[in-house]
């Protein structure tokens, strides 16, 4: 064959591969108008789209491709999501199969699997929903079958003044010793008693020159092994049955205002961590009409289902006491298994939506 040969060749082969591409998009129109959407050339459409990338996003993404359905996932900051933003260097513990791993290094063993997959991820805001799940970003609008709300929980808030003025710029407000080194003599206020507060604590130990504890109960909620380790330091002051009152400072942290049940006392620091919890990060989903508990958590069945047909919750932002990263990755593989059986309906399924 000659060259001149070879190029018609080529151009034919391309012009059917531009047909085909042609093809698809009528099929996928078609489609659309069957269920009463069509798509425009500022759309794309998707089997799933799962909206956050921490630990239950990126499992939930990794495992809905092995099932071979067409995956975008949607995080609007660091893949890894409080892992990789707010304590990348904590030492976890507890993750199976991975002892005293660094959180950063579960988020890049969760990346190698992801590169090697056909999950489409953009750095995009979610920024709202319709009913038949035309989901818009700060870019564009996507379509899909199934919508998974994985988008976590951020540390409360003490609501104090100064203390968003000085959680900038390294003013002396954290949520936790994201980079230890810049504790390293400083004298420092932790504020409360959950696990985040202690590991918190844990990671300060032998950095600070001065670390007290305030935490309003007589007793911790975290794991008493932490606990011990702390207490065992000898290098922690413990404030209990006490609240910070007010955070003080010119240009940044110069100290907080302790109330410790009647008496209220001043303690001098060069930084204040707060550690009191999680809220829902709810930004994307907080005017659609689904189903929450109390303090906001999304409620969900056993296959991480939520009020609304068609929309999964997995992770931290689902009901439930127990936050940890084997959970919200063990949500991901609960998900992806009734996700394919959502959008694929093989022949072995039988159930409906349920209500919750």
């Amino acid at each position: 064959m000659g060259f001149v040969d070879f190029c018609s060749v080529g151009k034919t082969v391309a012009s059917k591969v531009d047909n085909l591409y042609l093809l698809k998009k009528i099929i996928d129109n078609l489609d659309a108008f069957r269920r009463g959407t069509i798509l425009s050339e500022e759309e794309e459409e998707f089997d799933v789209i799962i909206v956050g990338g921490g630990p239950a996003g990126l499992n939930a993404a990794i495992m809905c491709d092995t099932r071979h359905l067409k995956v975008l996932l949607l995080e609007k900051d660091k893949l890894g999501g409080l892992l990789a933003s707010l304590y990348p260097t904590k030492t976890i513990p507890n993750y199976p199969g991975f002892p005293e791993v660094t959180a950063i290094e579960l988020v890049r063993n969760w990346l190698s699997n992801l590169r090697f997959s056909s999950v489409t991820v953009k750095k995009e805001a979610a920024l709202s929903m319709t009913d038949d799940l035309a989901l818009t970003t700060n870019r564009k609008t996507y379509r899909t079958n199934v919508v998974v709300i994985a988008t976590g929980a951020k540390p409360r808030r003490l609501g104090l003044p100064n203390e968003e003025r000085f959680s900038r710029d390294d003013k002396g407000v954290y949520y936790f010793p994201s980079h230890k080194e810049a504790f390293l003599g400083k004298r420092v206020v932790v504020v409360g008693g959950g696990d985040t507060a202690i590991d918190a604590t844990l990671e300060l130990l032998n950095l600070a020159s001065e670390i007290t504890l305030v935490h309003r109960q007589a007793g911790f909620r975290a794991f008493d092994m932490n606990v011990d380790t702390v207490k065992r330091s000898g290098l922690v002051d413990f404030v209990m049955k006490g609240e910070v009152k007010a955070i003080e400072g010119k240009d940044r942290v110069e100290g907080v205002v302790i109330q410790q049940q009647q008496k209220v006392f001043r303690k001098d620091c060069d930084a204040v961590i707060i550690s009191i919890g999680l809220v829902p990060e709810d930004s994307f989903f907080k005017d659609l009409e689904i189903k929450r508990d109390e303090r906001g958590f999304i409620v969900t069945d056993q296959a991480q289902r939520t009020s609304v047909e068609g929309v999964f919750a997995i992770g931290d932002i689902v009901q439930g006491g127990l936050r940890l990263i084997t959970v919200a990755a063990a949500h991901g593989a609960i998900a992806s298994h009734h996700i394919y059986s959502y959008v694929k309906r093989p022949y072995w399924t039988r159930e409906k939506w349920p209500q919750i």
